[in-house]
């Protein structure tokens, strides 16, 4: 047990060191909108409504302690949105994060990935899962600035996820995989959305010890009175903990 809960810190420590690194540039596609009148804008207005960057900064990681206790087994996971050798995900395909320039809140549910067993055609049974980490949360800093420098949009978004779930003491499969938005702020003349979904589900480990993992996507759509900007994000989540991005 001291051995398995050493490795899984190790895990945590070695993730945390991943994410702490510098800001990121994506790579956005920037088109000119049809102009609803005959409104000429000036030099000035074309260079505040034109996007130069979108850069993202990851924060520190919270990874609470280990616990080896079960996570509830009347827990709804939802329906089966994919399915992998060895693995079926259950929860929701897609859910938005941003409407509007608002985070998009429910308060009876919270739209979430489970990547768990796949038993002879069924799920393994949720209750009998163990040995889940506390949820661990890693939130990143998104900004889109425009040609004079200005943070035209900011917001934070948080992946907050469970791992290292056995089954009969074996595999590490993940649970509670959600995206959410918090801190958003959107400058005069500009419309912000965003949506979360979940692109496919991987074996990382073996037939007899398996690792389910998940690749998780982001797309971002921004709006000016001049331009329409796309962006994407495509990270991975592992049975162990780790995240990775693309």
């Amino acid at each position: 047990m001291k051995l398995a809960l050493t490795a899984l810190l190790l895990v945590s420590s070695l993730t945390t060191s991943l994410m702490a690194s510098e800001t990121r540039f994506l790579s956005f596609t920037q088109t000119d909108r049809q102009l609803e009148s005959s409104k000429v804008f000036s030099e000035e207005d074309q260079k505040y409504y034109t996007i130069a960057s979108v850069e993202v900064t990851p924060l520190e990681m919270q990874n609470e302690s280990v616990t080896t206790a079960k996570v509830d087994g009347q827990k709804d996971l939802g329906t089966m949105i994919a399915a992998a050798e060895k693995l079926l995900a259950f929860g929701q395909k897609i859910w938005k994060i941003i409407q509007d320039g608002k985070p998009v809140v429910t308060t009876n549910f919270v739209p979430a990935v489970s990547v768990i067993p796949n038993v002879d055609g069924t799920s393994a049974p949720f209750g009998e899962m163990e040995n889940w980490s506390a949820p661990a949360f890693q939130k990143f800093k998104v900004e889109y600035k425009n040609l004079f420098g200005m943070t035209v949009i900011g917001f934070t978004y948080t992946v907050a996820y469970q791992y290292n779930g056995s089954f009969e003491g074996k595999g590490k499969y993940l649970t509670g995989v959600t995206v959410f938005a918090s801190d958003i702020s959107v400058s005069w003349g500009f419309s912000f959305d965003a949506a979360s979904s979940l692109v496919n589900i991987a074996n990382r480990g073996t037939r007899a010890q398996p690792m389910a993992s998940a690749n998780m996507k982001i797309d971002y759509v921004a709006k000016s009175p001049l331009k329409e900007i796309r962006s994407s994000e495509v990270f991975h989540v592992v049975g162990n903990g780790q995240i990775v991005k693309y």
